[in-house]
């Protein structure tokens, strides 16, 4: 079959693309490649759901077994020469995507990818197919606005929320199977196994982290010293699996050093619930208790349960890690703000601190996932101008867009002083 069998529009498609590879992008102006990436992206996307649609059509017409491929994806295989795993990738899609309308809209209009249509595919599994259906819209419309990353995080979350005995079965199971090895070479070294459970990882990683900051730090103090401006990641004294080894070992040490007590829970060690959910995982938790039934409570759609780095925690870890005191309680006003600590000092206190890392889980800068724990607290308005410290007024904006903020504030702080003289 050959290219007079192609419709019309796919031909002029051909040949407008064989006159787009002609063009040198390089010589195009700086100023509107980021524009033209995007809607070479966004033309791609719409290129994927015309090609899904093409394949789905192929699929449903059988046309392949007449030269002898038992599937769409077998013949698209052989015939392309591409790998069979993305062929089939090509042929699920096309298959689900009849009993998805909303995403296959969205698909269709190039306002999502493939890679969305891929995780909405596998979060509407046959158990939770009518609740999907229920819910398609809202959350095709987080595939619109989140990142990607927010977006896969919010098809998690809507998956525990909506199947909430799985999730808690789940890492009830992997607290169960929670279990550490440590044995001797015959040369005397020590090999370390382990399985942690979800929260055991949770705070092992979080302090593993700290140290190997630290320790990062030291390395790149040293290598500056040593070669100046010049040092590289190259010259570091240790590679990453070292210095998470040296941390370790850091971690022995300290807890030696205190005879073994932990410290007080801190913001690293705390799981931020809302309101709503963490008394609706109580209710389910004293109904399994009085024997009826959970379900009766169901979880609210729209919920935060999460430790503060953004690690997913389900609610009945919350109630449990509240009543075993490794809860830190946070006092939110009606509309969810936490209240005031103080508006004195310049710079945020501690509490202060914990608190706007807790409300505000990342960069306040819109489609920034850098999460608040590694962010610098900012003033909204600035406190030269007057802006007070107290928590209504402070978010968390990464060290980037914190710096992007305070050069365009302060030109414009520039051009209205009053003994600025005018321009010519």
């Amino acid at each position: 079959m050959g290219p007079e069998s192609l419709c019309p529009e796919l031909e002029h498609f051909i040949e407008a693309s064989e006159k787009l590879r002609t063009v040198v992008w390089a010589n195009q102006p700086a100023s509107t490649l980021g524009d033209t990436a995007v809607a070479l992206i966004d033309a791609g996307s719409v290129v994927d759901s015309i090609t899904v649609e093409a394949v789905g059509a192929l699929d449903a017409s059988k046309e392949h077994k007449a030269t002898g491929d038992f599937t769409a994806a077998d013949h698209l295989a052989r015939r392309c020469r591409a790998k069979y795993p993305t062929m089939v990738r090509l042929q699920r899609a096309a298959r689900r995507l009849r009993t998805m309308p909303h995403t296959a809209e969205a698909f269709a209009a190039g306002a999502i990818t493939l890679d969305h249509v891929d995780v909405l595919i596998r979060a509407n599994t046959s158990k939770l197919a009518e609740l999907f259906a229920r819910d398609e819209e809202l959350l095709v419309g987080y595939a619109r606005t989140r990142t990607f990353d927010g977006f896969a995080a919010e098809i998690r979350a809507w998956t525990a929320i909506v199947a909430p005995e799985d999730a808690e079965e789940r890492a009830a199971r992997q607290d169960d199977e929670r279990s550490l090895h440590l044995s001797e070479t015959f040369e005397g070294q020590g090999k370390l196994d382990s399985w942690l459970s979800r929260g055991g990882y949770h705070e092992v990683r979080t302090e593993l982290d700290r140290h190997c900051q630290r320790l990062l730090e030291q390395d790149w103090a040293e290598a500056r010293e040593r070669l100046g401006d010049a040092a590289t990641a190259l010259d570091l004294g240790r590679t990453p699996a070292q210095r998470r080894h040296d941390a370790l070992i850091e971690m022995a040490r300290s807890s030696k050093a205190h005879a073994g007590i932990g410290p007080e829970p801190s913001v690293g060690t705390t799981i931020v619930c809302d309101h709503d959910t963490y008394l609706t995982a109580l209710a389910r938790i004293l109904a399994k208790l009085r024997g009826s039934d959970p379900d009766q409570f169901p979880y609210p759609l729209q919920r935060r349960c999460e430790w503060a780095n953004g690690d997913p925690a389900t609610p009945e870890q919350a109630v449990w890690a509240s009543i075993a005191g490794w809860f830190d309680i946070l006092a939110l006003d009606p509309d969810g703000v936490p209240l005031n600590y103080s508006d004195r000092r310049r710079f945020a206190t501690g509490r202060q601190r914990d608190a706007a890392i807790i409300a505000f889980p990342t960069c306040e800068d819109h489609g920034c996932d850098i999460r608040s724990v590694h962010c610098q607290i900012d003033h909204l308005l600035a406190w030269i101008d007057g802006g007070l410290t107290n928590i209504i007024n402070l978010k968390p904006r990464c060290k980037g867009h914190n710096l992007w903020k305070e050069h365009v504030t302060a030109r414009l702080r520039r051009r209205r002083r009053p003994d600025r003289q005018p321009g010519p």
